[in-house]
């Protein structure tokens, strides 16, 4: 059972077993109640039984599992999002006490792409560019991938705002942004980024981009070069075939279209415009990369969509640019090792 997909919501107790193996190589066994948002949660008379033989169990004490002892010292909050926890007499299933979590001053902090007191429209090629702005200093342009949005970088936003501004933008047709109906293509949307500088007076800024927002931002050095001082790519590729990519997005691009083929809603319709792109999308070359003359830092995982030689390919052609493959990370570096990826792109801005 996941609990998280069946929230108690009730005011009286209510009992709940959660059954599942063991791995017979585990160390630790971790465990606890899961809560959230604002309100007050009561949890009481936890108990753990092993079944060492079929249908045969064992229960196993827990340290202060009813909470009758006058410590939390064995339980923690994992998540640090500071509730009051105390031990209290109001209520209790078993016993005289319980562990009482007080939520009810909890205010959730907006998160990166719905940051309404960060955020802006900025009107732009004919259309409404969402964007978000954080910190001071020297601008940095953030760019995401394919059918994401300002969120996939929330990880890397706070770390990079205590040293620049930082500008992460919804693409056109992505997260709020809007668009025309003009076909998707990286030329297009670099496009939109060269006119959002424009309109907030920016002579010229740093630029990190993931995936589809790494293939903008080699457009953008390459056909506004006096716009772009340093440039990082990650999981970037400069045309489209399977010399380029790892042939399972050929296949997972297949699968989707096939999911969507009787999707008549807006946001249906726009992701198939936004996977056909994948198909077609970039059309430059090897040689093209060679009009690009700031410091680049072209990264990639060990294990990226995008193949190694690929990556190798775009680094060899950008006189002077870094390469950079993450050992055994994938094309979701930044998300699954933001401590690593953030390092390395400050440490490239830093030199």
């Amino acid at each position: 059972t996941v609990m998280k997909d069946k929230p108690i919501g009730s005011n009286n107790w209510a009992v709940y077993t959660i059954n599942g193996k063991i791995d017979k190589d585990a160390a630790n066994l971790v465990f606890g109640g899961l809560y959230g948002g604002q309100g007050i949660f009561y949890f009481d008379h936890f108990r753990l039984w092993i079944e060492k033989t079929k249908n045969k169990f064992e229960e196993i004490p827990l340290p202060n599992g009813d909470f009758e002892a006058d410590t939390l010292e064995n339980w923690h909050d994992l998540k640090n999002v500071n509730f009051a926890t105390t031990l209290t007499t109001d209520t209790a299933f078993h016993g005289s006490k319980s562990i009482k979590i007080d939520g009810s001053l909890f205010k959730k902090q907006p998160e990166p792409g719905e940051n309404d007191s960060a955020g802006s429209y900025a009107l732009v090629n004919g259309i409404k560019i969402y964007y978000e702005s954080y910190g001071t200093g020297e601008p940095l342009l953030l760019l995401h991938g394919n059918s994401q949005s300002i969120r996939a970088f929330k990880a890397q936003i706070p770390a990079l705002a205590q040293k620049y501004r930082v500008i992460a933008v919804d693409t056109r047709g992505h997260g709020k942004s809007g668009e025309d109906g003009k076909t998707y293509n990286y030329d297009l949307f670099a496009e939109d980024m060269n006119a959002l500088l424009d309109y907030l007076h920016i002579d010229s800024a740093r630029i990190v981009g993931w995936s589809d927002g790494g293939n903008t931002g080699l457009i953008m050095a390459m056909k506004y070069p006096a716009k772009v001082k340093q440039l990082v790519t990650m999981g970037a590729n400069v045309f489209i075939d399977k010399t380029a990519v790892d042939k399972i997005v050929f296949k997972e691009i297949d699968r989707q279209l096939k999911q969507l083929k009787n999707d008549t809603t807006s946001w249906g319709k726009n992701r198939v415009r936004l996977l056909n792109m994948l198909l077609t999308e970039p059309r430059h070359t090897f040689d093209d990369l060679k009009a690009i003359h700031c410091p680049v830092l072209v990264m990639a995982g060990e294990n990226d969509l995008i193949l190694p030689g690929h990556t190798k390919g775009i680094a060899a052609h950008i006189s002077g640019s870094t390469l950079l493959i993450a050992p055994k990370e994938t094309h979701d570096y930044p998300s699954e090792n933001a401590a690593s990826f953030n390092k390395a792109v400050l440490d490239f801005f830093e030199k």
